[in-house]
């Protein structure tokens, strides 16, 4: 019967924790909860948190979604973003139809981007400054590589590109009148002599095309880079890059008559091959000095907000054999955007994980429990990240993560020597709703650009924490 009463207190002082959760000004020292045999004695501690920026080299991205260009922000450096890819071969792939005079025309890697219903292209940046796109022949082996900071070196001779051209992600040779319903294109022709190669071995070697395995070997695919130009970033799919090639073939029509016929064989990119996504990230050092009014965080790659939690003092300040941690409730506050053309908005979410945790968390596409991984939502009053849509708020600058007290609890029990190591990462999140609550079906890192200043005030880099003591009479 004691410890039936005991459980109804602990559910009593939850349930105001709870309710208390969302109130930045705890009064609450010393407040009691008394069963006849019982007193619940309920702290709130304070304690300081650390804050800073820190490199993120490369991120996981298992993802068909690529970018191709460069951009400056004066803030945020450089980012550069090309990618490898190889191309699905269908089995026994041949040409159906007999080249005239067995050959080829031509041969075009062709990358499709798409636009939104008012013509607008999918682009960051400057989308009428000049950039200029180059092809370069895969020549050893892709080796499966879901990391950003790969190196085309070691697969490509640089030195010998299969075809290079100009281009504006705004095409301007679209009349307006259309440009919503048409998909423009950079088109980038490469040698005839590759298109022929292609065809001759359809009729010498048909072995080669009876798996993707034999087609690799024969073609292991491009690399392709920005050259020249920065100021934008093209977003696109793998499934919308091919390779096209073109021939004329002899064809009668039904009054004996020959003529010659258009005739175009394709293949694309897709998830049944590689594809290797980079992104190199220059004049970014400044971005880790240290800074006394905030810290950054910046997609895709290149830096990120690290947290550390002094879970050494707090277990020796709350002897936490004896004290129960109720509540911590974090929330980071941003900096206003940077007001000019092409300034990074905010990320949409943050994902809030143990330094050590990052790796296994994307590569096993997990995502968030709200015990040792918490995505961020905008603090309209919920208390759960599911319930809500948007992962901040624009009108507060805040993004808020709930109670990670959990956290704390399973890091003091399994490393009281070591302080907490979090880190704040830049996600998209993936949605599904039922009824007016969002759920979340999938977190991968962000793969397009975005920049925030984290404050690092004294002030809110406090922590208050509420924890509780059954005192026995």
């Amino acid at each position: 019967m004691k410890g039936f009463k005991k459980l109804i207190a602990l559910c009593s002082l939850l349930t105001g924790l709870i309710t208390g959760a969302c109130d930045d000004n705890l009064t609450m020292v010393g407040t009691t909860i008394q069963p006849p045999e019982d007193l619940i004695t309920v702290y709130t501690d304070t304690f300081q948190m650390e804050i800073m920026t820190v490199r993120l080299d490369s991120i996981f991205a298992k993802t068909s979604t690529c970018m191709l260009g460069e951009m400056y922000d004066p803030i945020y450096g450089t980012i550069k973003s090309d990618f490898l890819c190889q191309f699905y071969c269908e089995e026994g792939f041949e040409f159906s139809t007999t080249p005239y005079n067995g050959k080829i025309d031509s041969i075009d890697l062709v990358i499709y981007y798409p636009v939104n219903s008012y013509g607008g292209v999918s682009a960051y940046g400057d989308t009428i400054v000049p950039m200029q796109v180059s092809v370069f022949p895969i020549n050893n082996p892709l080796i499966r590589n879901f990391y950003t900071n790969d190196n085309p070196e070691k697969y490509c001779d640089m030195s010998n590109p299969l075809g290079a051209c100009t281009y504006t992600a705004y095409d301007m040779s679209i009349p307006d009148s259309v440009r919503s319903s048409i998909a423009p294109s950079i088109r980038v022709k490469l040698p005839v002599e590759l298109g022929q190669k292609f065809y001759d071995e359809t009729i010498n070697n048909p072995s080669t095309f009876a798996s993707q395995r034999s087609f690799n070997e024969f073609f292991p695919g491009v690399y392709i880079t920005n050259t020249f130009g920065s100021g934008n970033l093209i977003l696109t799919q793998g499934e919308d890059i091919y390779i096209y090639i073109s021939y004329t073939y002899a064809e009668t029509d039904s009054q004996g008559q020959d003529s010659l016929v258009y005739g175009v064989k394709r293949f694309r990119n897709s998830k049944e091959v590689y594809q290797i996504n980079r992104f190199k990230n220059d004049n970014i050092n400044h971005l880790l000095e240290e800074n006394p009014s905030h810290t950054y965080i910046k997609s895709p790659a290149g830096v990120c907000t690290k947290l550390v939690i002094p879970t050494v003092e707090i277990s020796k300040t709350l002897d936490v054999q004896e004290r129960f941690i109720n509540s911590f409730a974090l929330k980071l506050k941003y900096l206003p955007v940077d007001e000019w053309d092409f300034s990074y908005a905010p990320p949409s979410h943050l994902l809030l994980l143990p330094e050590d945790s990052v790796t296994t968390f994307f590569e096993n596409a997990n995502i968030e429990d709200n015990n040792v991984s918490f995505i961020s939502y905008d603090n309209a009053g919920y208390d759960s990240a599911s319930d809500t849509y948007s992962g901040y708020s624009s009108d507060t600058r805040t993004y808020a993560f709930g109670n990670i007290s959990n956290l704390l609890k399973t890091h003091i029990e399994n490393s009281p020597d070591k302080d907490l190591c979090l880190l704040a990462l830049p996600v998209y999140r993936e949605i599904t709703s039922y009824g007016s609550s969002y759920y979340t079906q999938g977190i991968t890192h962000t793969l397009t650009p975005s920049g925030l200043k984290i404050r690092k005030d004294d002030e809110l880099m406090k922590m208050v924490l509420l924890s509780s003591k059954f005192e026995n009479k």
